[in-house]
């Protein structure tokens, strides 16, 4: 240990030491240690949104989706058979995709039917979101739709009740707009065994239906929209895409999931750091109170700082001995913060203190995790904030000392 830390640490926390100025400096440590709690705390629930947004999307979107660069269709036999043969891949499903037209009671909505196969299920885990009925579909009579929370609450549809959902999709070549007389569409009526609930957004714009039924509906002649794939355990997104790549070509897209969702999840990353640097300003207001701290000890400490001067000590030694106490300050702030930001996080983990409102099917309470890269950059960042406010208001006195 330094001299200057040594005595630092000697005039802040002494047994003997106890006046107004030490007061105040408890007052700085709980300044910097409120937006230390803020931090951690804020930056651990945004994480917990953030996995639960990943582990949410897992469960609609495949690990690696193929599309074609032109058109919306192409014939993926083929191709399915240079997926399947890779040592990288565990599952190929299929999708057909088509916007159509959603008749219920009396009410319309705009939806994108989704055809899928029956190793659909094995690559996405589509049954996890069913929150009434149950996932099955059908192509054959009677003809079985599995719907979202979203457009089954638009259209007040209830898989109790046996009226059938009527669906209408634009044949090829009778052009995009929608004012067109019916016998322009491929039409057919399905029963809705099922709702799935996942976001807005998704579960108010997706059915699923058998394949078959969505091939002659979109009249594809056999033609599908992608090949939805799931990798074997263990193997990585990047060599899976790069596999996959090498098998296809360059006629063919290969996302991974993240690929898939890539706004949302660049969204979310840069959430994080924006929540980061505003209440990395917040915490900045509150180290100022370290000028008040400093300049409080080195008057309540200038006899001593004479006597040191007189013993041949320095003014810089002063200047070190002053920042490091407004930085063992800020320390002490930091480590407060993080106990108690740490704390909090773990009782809402455990107990789920704050919840969501509304109701959801998802989840009750507000997720959170505490990540060691987030505990590192925040108190980093206050200890340079402390230290370099210390510093500066040391060397300061100093000058108008002389």
């Amino acid at each position: 240990m330094s001299f200057s830390l040594f005595v630092a640490r000697r005039h802040l926390f002494s047994r003997k030491s106890r006046s107004v100025v030490n007061l105040i400096a408890g007052v700085s440590v709980v300044a910097v240690a409120v937006p230390v709690m803020a931090l951690v705390s804020i930056l651990s629930f945004h994480n917990g949104l953030g996995e639960f947004i990943g582990r949410m999307y897992s469960e609609f979107d495949s690990e690696i989706r193929v599309t074609p660069r032109e058109g919306r269709f192409f014939d993926g036999d083929t191709v399915r058979r240079r997926i399947e043969t890779l040592a990288e891949v565990e599952c190929v499903g299929t999708t057909v995709e088509q916007p159509v037209l959603l008749t219920y009671g009396g009410r319309q909505w705009v939806a994108l039917m989704r055809g899928v196969d029956s190793a659909y299920r094995q690559v996405v885990p589509i049954e996890r979101l069913i929150v009434q009925g149950k996932y099955r579909l059908r192509s054959e009579e009677p003809v079985e739709i599995v719907i979202g929370q979203g457009i089954a609450y638009t259209l007040g549809v209830q898989t109790a009740l046996p009226e059938p959902i009527r669906i209408y999709a634009l044949r090829p070549g009778s052009g995009n707009t929608s004012f067109l007389p019916t016998t322009l569409y491929n039409t057919a009526s399905a029963r809705p065994v099922g709702i799935y609930a996942l976001d807005e957004q998704t579960d108010s714009r997706y059915v699923f239906v058998a394949s078959d039924l969505a091939r002659r509906l979109a009249g594809t002649r056999g033609k599908i929209s992608s090949l939805e794939i799931r990798l074997r355990e263990g193997i990585s997104a990047e060599a899976g895409c790069n596999a996959v790549r090498q098998a296809v070509g360059d006629a063919f897209d290969v996302k991974s999931r993240f690929e898939q969702k890539e706004t949302v999840y660049r969204m979310v990353a840069q959430e994080k750091w924006v929540i980061y640097l505003l209440l990395m300003f917040v915490a900045a207001i509150a180290a100022l109170s370290l000028v008040g701290s400093v300049v409080m000890l080195a008057a309540d400490k200038e006899r001593d700082s004479d006597i040191l001067l007189a013993m041949g000590g320095t003014k810089r030694m002063l200047v070190r001995i002053f920042a490091w106490e407004g930085i063992l300050i800020t320390a002490s702030g930091v480590a407060a913060g993080m106990a108690l930001g740490v704390g909090f996080a773990g009782l809402q983990k455990s107990f789920g203190l704050i919840r969501m409102s509304g109701e959801t099917f998802l989840m009750e309470a507000y997720p959170v995790r505490i990540e060691w890269f987030d505990l590192t950059i925040v108190a980093g960042g206050v200890l340079l904030l402390g230290g370099a406010i210390s510093a500066a208001t040391a060397a300061g006195l100093m000058k108008r000392k002389a």
